[in-house]
Parts: C-alpha cells; sequence; structure tokens
C-alpha cells in the first residue's frame, strides 16, 4: 500500500463530503435510521419519528444487512450517554459496495459519551468548598464541569506554565528494593530489578506539613530519572520520621525487559500526589468521598452550579470493533463525532509489547480488533482518560482520518500488534492502515511516555499530513523493527519533548534480533562491536520518512534510537532542537534533509560493524555558537558531526560524503568519542575538515552558506548559486506537509 497520503486521502474525504453534502442523507438507494435524544426506541427509525438510542439503530441496520445497498445511522445533536460501549461484530459489517455509514447529521454536533450526568444539589462545605451526594457505589477518577476537565486535589497545586516542570516538587532519592519498612505491609516478592523502588524519600523543606487522613486513596505522578516518561502509584504510607513515601500498586507505566530498571527513580525526579481532600485548596479543584458518596468541588470564579452540566466517567471504551482475523468486522466507518469521557487507564495493566522502553495498555475509547476496512473519521477526541484510537493485533486497511485529538490521558492514535501470536498462519498485527490529516495537540494529561502516532509490531502503517504539537514526548513513535514498511510523510509538529528527556518529535527503536544490550548501554569497548547479520530479519521492508517539517525547541529532530534498521530518510526539514541520530543499527539512507539552526550536531552513535548506513547531499545549518569547542570535556559535544564509538570492523558508514555545512562564525568541527587507548582510557578526537577528510569521509562536502530562499518564512529551498546544488542536493516543494485543505473546517482555528 505505497499510496502517497495525498491521493490515499480523496478517496475517504469523497466519501465524507458526499454526506455532508447530502444534508437530508436521501443518497442513492441507502437505508437510513434516525437517531434523536427525544426520540424513542420504540419508534421506526426515521427522520420524523428517531430511534433514542445508538444501540436501537445499531439493532435496525442489523436487520437491514442483506440490502445491497448502503446502510447509513444519522444522529441528531446532543449527548448520549452509553450505558455500554457500542459494540460492533461480524454482524454489523458492510462491504465495499454497500458500507455501513454512523455519522452525526450535518451541521450538529453529536456528543458520544462514556459517562454520566450527574444531577447535584449542591451545599456549602467550608472555605468556597461545595459538596453534593453522588449515587451509592458511583467511583469515577475525572470530572467535568460545563464540558471542561477539573483538577483532582493535589499537592502541589495544578501549574501549566511551565509543563512538566510547574506544579511538581523535588524528591530527595529513592527507597530501593529489599528496604522493608514493617508499618508498610509491603510483601517481598519483588525480583526485577535490585533498583525497582519501593518508594521515595522527600525533603520536608519542600513537602506539604499536612497529615493526610486516608493516605491509601492518594496517588503519585512522578517522573523516571531520566525523564523517559512518568509513572504512577497507589500511596502505601508516608512515614514524616524518616521523610519516606512508600508505594502500593503501580508502576507498570514504563517497562524494558533488562536488569536495568528504567523506572528509576531519584533526587532528579519530580512528583505529585493528588486524590488528597485535605490538599482541596484552589478554584477548579474537587475530591471525591467514595465512601460517604459525597463530591467535592471548589467552583472557579463566575461557575453557577445550579445550572452547571457535571459529567464523569463510567466506561473504559465507548466505542469497540470486536471481530477476528477469520472473522472481520468489514466496512463500517464512524463520522463526525465528539467521543468524550472515558475513565482513566494509568493504574490498569500495562505491558510491554517489544523491547523499546515503552509501557502500553492495549485500550482506548475506540478499541479495534478483527477489522478490514474500517474507518474513524473527522471525530473530535476530547479529553478522553487513556488512549483516543487503539487498533489492536488483526486489522487490516483500518484508516483514522481528519480527526482532532485534544488532552487525551495516553497517546493519541496506537497501531500495535502482538510478536507471540504472529506465527503460522496467525497474522496478529495491523497492517496496511493509516493515520492521515489528523490534528494532536496537548494529550499526555496522565502519561508522558506517550506520542500523537505510536507503532508496534505493525507492518506498512502510513502517517502522513498529520499536525502535532503541545506534545509531552514523542510526536510520532515507531516501537520496533517489526516488521517494517511504514510511510512516515509530510507530518508537521512543533512543541514536542516538553515535559520528557532524550527523544524527539519522531523516535524509532529497533531492539530486535540484530541488536545487542551489550553493544547499546554496556560500556563501549572494541569487543561489544557487533555485525548487522540478522538485522533484516525482523526490519523486513524499509520504513520511509520523507517530506516532514519538524520545528522544535528540543530533543532530536528525528531519533532512530537503540538499533533502528532498515530506514530511508529524505526531504525532511528539522529546526531547532538536535538535528539527527542514529544509534545501533544498519541500512539507514539519509540524504537531502535540511538541519538548521541546529542545537546539536547530526550524531552517529555506537555504530554497528558493516552497517551499510549512508549520510548524503544533507543540509547542517548549526545554531550560532554551538560549534565553539567548551572548556573541560562535555558530555554532549556541539559539532557538525558527533561520533559516539564507531564500529571496530569495517567502514565507519558505508557512505558519508556530498553534503554541506555552515555555522555563522564556527567552522568544520567532527568529535569522535569513546575511542579507547591501549590502556582503556576514553581518547576522544576532534577534527577540521581536512583532517576529516584524511580519514576518507566527506570528500566532496564543503563548508559553505548553502543560501536558502527565505527559511524566515519556511522557504528552504536553495538559491541556483547554492554549492548545495553542486553537490547534488536536489531542491524539493514546500509547505505541503501539515493538515490538508480537506481537513475539517471548524477545527482549523485551534491549529496555532
Amino acid at each position: 500500500m505505497k499510496l502517497s497520503a495525498t491521493a490515499a486521502l480523496a478517496g475517504v474525504y469523497s466519501q465524507g463530503e458526499t454526506l455532508i453534502a447530502a444534508g437530508a442523507p436521501e443518497l442513492g438507494e441507502a437505508a437510513t435510521f434516525y437517531v434523536s435524544s427525544s426520540g424513542n426506541d420504540k419508534s421506526p427509525g426515521t427522520k420524523k419519528l428517531p430511534f433514542a438510542t445508538l444501540h436501537r439503530a445499531q439493532e435496525a441496520v442489523r436487520q437491514s444487512r442483506n440490502s445491497p445497498a448502503p446502510v447509513r445511522v444519522l444522529v441528531r445533536e446532543g449527548t448520549y450517554y452509553l450505558k455500554s460501549a457500542l459494540t460492533f461484530g461480524r454482524e454489523d459489517s458492510g462491504s465495499k459496495e454497500a458500507p455501513m455509514i454512523y455519522t452525526a447529521y450535518p451541521g450538529e454536533r453529536v456528543t458520544i459519551s462514556g459517562g454520566r450526568k450527574l444531577t447535584c444539589n449542591w451545599n456549602p462545605y467550608k472555605n468556597g468548598i461545595m459538596m453534593a451526594s453522588v449515587p451509592s457505589g458511583l467511583e469515577f477518577t475525572q470530572l467535568f464541569i460545563n464540558g471542561k476537565r477539573q483538577t483532582r486535589a493535589r499537592y502541589p497545586n495544578y501549574d501549566p506554565s511551565n509543563p512538566g516542570k510547574s506544579g511538581y516538587v523535588q524528591a530527595a532519592g529513592p527507597i530501593r528494593a529489599g528496604t522493608v519498612n514493617p508499618d508498610a505491609g509491603l510483601d517481598d516478592d519483588m525480583t526485577f530489578s535490585t533498583q525497582a523502588p519501593r518508594g521515595i524519600r522527600f525533603d520536608p523543606a519542600t513537602f506539604t506539613k499536612k497529615r493526610w487522613a486516608n493516605l491509601q486513596e492518594a496517588e503519585i505522578h512522578i517522573f523516571q530519572a531520566a525523564y523517559w516518561g512518568n509513572l504512577q502509584w497507589k500511596i502505601k504510607g508516608i512515614d514524616f520520621s524518616t521523610d519516606s513515601i512508600w508505594f502500593g500498586d503501580g508502576g507498570q507505566q514504563i517497562g524494558a525487559k533488562w536488569s536495568h530498571n528504567p523506572a528509576v527513580l531519584n533526587e532528579s525526579s519530580r512528583f505529585f500526589i493528588d486524590n488528597v481532600f485535605e490538599e482541596l485548596d484552589v478554584p477548579g479543584e474537587w475530591f471525591l468521598d467514595k465512601q460517604k458518596g459525597i463530591l467535592y468541588y471548589y467552583p472557579e470564579p463566575g461557575t453557577d452550579l445550579r445550572r452547571a452540566l457535571v459529567e464523569v466517567p463510567v466506561l473504559e471504551q465507548a466505542i469497540q470493533f470486536t471481530g477476528t482475523q477469520h472473522d472481520p468486522v468489514e466496512h463500517v466507518s464512524l463520522h463526525g463525532f465528539h467521543i468524550a469521557h472515558t475513565a482513566t487507564t494509568y493504574l490498569k495493566a500495562y505491558e510491554v509489547p517489544s523491547l523499546s522502553d515503552w509501557a502500553i495498555r492495549r485500550s482506548g475509547s475506540v478499541f479495534a480488533e478483527g477489522t478490514r476496512n474500517c474507518s474513524i473519521e473527522a471525530c473530535w477526541f476530547d479529553a478522553i482518560g487513556g488512549n483516543a484510537v487503539f487498533v489492536n493485533n488483526y486489522n487490516r486497511e483500518f484508516s483514522v482520518v481528519g480527526c482532532r485529538f485534544t488532552e487525551t490521558g495516553d497517546s493519541a492514535i496506537c497501531f500495535v500488534g502482538d510478536l507471540e501470536k504472529t506465527n503460522g498462519t496467525q497474522r496478529a498485527f495491523p497492517y496496511e492502515c493509516r493515520a492521515a490529516d489528523n490534528l494532536i495537540h496537548d494529550c499526555g494529561y496522565y502519561g508522558k511516555q506517550i506520542a500523537g502516532v505510536y507503532v508496534s509490531r505493525a507492518k506498512r502503517i502510513t502517517v502522513s499530513h498529520n499536525l502535532i504539537y503541545n506534545m509531552p514526548r514523542a510526536a510520532i513513535c515507531i516501537g520496533d523493527g517489526t516488521w517494517g514498511g511504514h510511510v512516515i510523510e509530510y507530518n508537521q509538529t512543533h512543541d514536542t519533548v516538553r515535559e520528557t528527556s532524550d527523544h524527539g518529535p519522531f523516535n524509532a527503536w529497533g531492539r530486535d534480533r540484530g541488536w545487542a544490550l551489550g553493544q547499546s548501554h554496556a560500556p563501549y569497548t572494541s569487543d561489544r562491536s557487533l555485525d548487522v547479520w540478522e538485522a533484516l530479519v525482523d526490519a523486513m521492508e524499509p520504513v520511509i520518512v520523507r517530506n516532514n517539517f519538524f520545528d522544535e525547541k528540543s530533543g532530536w529532530g528525528l531519533d532512530l534510537d537503540d538499533g533502528a534498521t532498515n530506514y530511508e530518510i529524505y526531504n525532511n526539514i528539522s529546526v531547532g532542537g538536535v538535528s539527527m541520530k542514529l544509534r545501533e543499527g544498519a541500512y539507514r539512507k539519509v540524504y537531502n534533509n535540511i538541519w538548521y539552526l541546529s542545537k546539536g550536531a547530526p550524531c552517529f552513535h555506537v555504530g554497528n560493524n558493516y552497517n551499510h548506513d549512508q549520510y548524503f547531499n544533507n543540509i547542517t545549518v548549526m545554531h550560532p555558537g554551538s560549534t565553539k569547542w567548551p572548556d573541560g570535556w562535555p558530555w554532549w559535544p556541539q559539532m557538525v558531526y558527533s561520533i559516539i564509538a564507531p564500529p571496530t570492523v569495517g567502514p565507519w558508514l558505508e557512505k558519508i560524503d556530498n553534503n554541506c555545512f555552515y555555522c555563522v562564525g564556527g567552522e568544520f568541527q567532527a568529535v569522535v568519542d569513546q575511542l579507547r587507548s591501549e590502556d582503556g582510557r576514553r581518547n576522544a578526537k576532534r577534527y577540521n575538515l581536512e583532517e576529516w577528510q584524511k580519514l576518507g569521509f566527506d570528500q566532496h562536502s564543503m563548508f559553505a552558506d548553502p543560501l536558502f530562499v527565505d527559511p524566515e518564512n519556511h522557504d528552504f529551498q536553495v538559491r541556483p548559486e547554492s554549492p548545495a546544488l553542486k553537490l547534488g542536493f536536489k531542491n524539493f516543494e514546500m509547505g505541503k506537509w501539515g493538515l490538508t485543505d480537506g481537513f475539517p473546517e471548524q477545527w482549523r482555528k485551534s491549529t496555532s
């Protein structure tokens, strides 16, 4: 499925435009059913006598399924609170000629809610806080007032001014496994790692002086020490005599399968604790006393609680596709819905689908497994509690197109398979699926190791024309090299990696059979330099990364991390941040890219022997001053090239030539780190261009101004007299990245 994204989008939008243009949907010979919040499920489902619920409309669709024409359900304006997930099985399938289409009525806002509306009789509590009884047994971890997510009572108070930094308190150090607090009631079956945390120490000078009555209800949200992501635990206890916070259940939100635990915490970790009644002290905060069935809320100024809409999540999944490989759900489309009010998932079971550090919850407000040719189009996923769309295991040609994702709890769109269920004729992975023309921003409200689009154990996934920004970590992440064939094109990102580190807007992993932990993370010595003979066993088909625009303040532009293999990367522009990284891996062809005002050099980490990597016809313009050699020896030298632990056998790269480098007031400097002297001491070296060329690299490359046309206005084509053209660089079309003209117009105002 190597269609360009623009061409592929045309078919999807033509169907959507036909529905919208039809207005009163009497298109062709299609059977049409109507749903209205003022309807009745005993009605026939006509425009004048509509059904009341989506579930009743679904029954009617199933009864008309033998018709050779399309069947549509048009839903009138209103909020539809689901008592159970709307579940599509094999019996709901359509066909290419007669699809099953569920759509919002043109021009009307239709909310599919995984929650319920509360009727609250508010009474004053104290200090501006109001209280109301809720139904017995009702539990929820999110509260929405007039459609806006509120903040659960926490310490310290929420402060969004500096994401990931403000509104947190610093830890003073970890409590390691093996340290036992007899009063905490913890068991001793932890065998994962001696680094597995049991809790943290806090600084009494910065920690709250209050004493909390119901500690077991409190939850801690804390960053991992290197800020790869965050973790959550229930609180087991707090010992003020030793300045200790002991953890209960949790900590599964990051994972890697080796003894060095990525969940390690230390004095660098920042945290906050929420669901604490005594910390309910600022407007917008709330607390649910589950035992007494009382909701406490401190209203924001101007909120009239007598008229306020109060909603809480109930369901984790609002919509499900539940087919199988042999009996899939086929040709079912959802169009134009506002999907909201699904429950949080961060304390549910997570898993690590590959050897990357990423752990996931196999769930989403829309969850799809066992589908063919199904789609989610022009839907708005609004402040849902976990992942928004999760395309799980066997799915073929599932599309997520023209949607908007805001303030999701975890990732926006996930395509994730299962390697252990892919053998023989089993095909438990997404294949030839698409995430295209979506607006994704301000996600990762709870989880921080998340992505706008996440791909793992999948094949031939197209991610195109998405606009992704204000993310705590990645815009797009590929979790492993299995099985490749993806196309990542025409995406636009800015302001990613805002709350984490050591990452980029595009990140890829390759911890597959051609990768070794010893080479990657052990001391860099010659005996750990490995060949790549198994690299293509998993990374079967090349991943194409082209025509993307990354405008970033931090992080790598393109981060091909541990072992990412078999990539073709061209016609990308990365502005700011750190240009790109190739860590151990092979068969990467990087050419005709532009790294502009980079704060860090293109960096080749820990090379494999005979890696077949190629780097040519690229333009690198470093940020002024970034090539200055600082005093001492930095861990991260800011040079035109940075090479860490080159391979012991064979060329460092198969080809590295015809590149154009420039820095105002600077000079060419390449730094090769982690070379070793005979006595084992580090013996890093710095090279100017002449010295670098004597090593056999960049024989035809130049240090010269590439002469961009208008970089300040994002025109990075080079002028006819540019030296880059003489080296083989080719101009490519500007401005085609990001959302297409077909993206829903009503959401464009939120794209700034």
